[in-house]
């Protein structure tokens, strides 16, 4: 595999990083469909390092894209996220 690429961890109230690491990241199509009728698509999938300190959030950020984690896979020596990419304004939105 070839880890060259960023992945930053982020945090899910602010969504700013807490960790980055590099990772092999694939083009990849899989849907994923739930009970009332939402299909989505990932559209990329990240191979990271086993002994990586992976914490439970649900948020990664590559480039200037986030993207949610839609489900996770152990293996031998890596784990493999499936990603959705959220929509380009994602957690920018101010409040009020």
């Amino acid at each position: 595999m070839f880890y060259d690429t960023k992945l930053e961890i982020l945090d899910n109230t602010n969504f700013t990083p807490v960790m980055s690491m590099m990772v092999d990241v694939q083009p990849y199509r899989k849907s994923f469909s739930f009970e009332d009728g939402y299909i989505l698509e990932t559209t990329y999938r990240a191979f990271i390092p086993l002994e990586s300190l992976w914490q439970s959030t649900c948020y990664v950020r590559i480039s200037e894209d986030v993207f949610i984690i839609l489900d996770m896979k152990d293996w031998s020596d890596y784990m493999e996220l499936y990603l959705y990419r959220c929509k380009p304004d994602f957690g920018l939105e101010e409040e009020e």
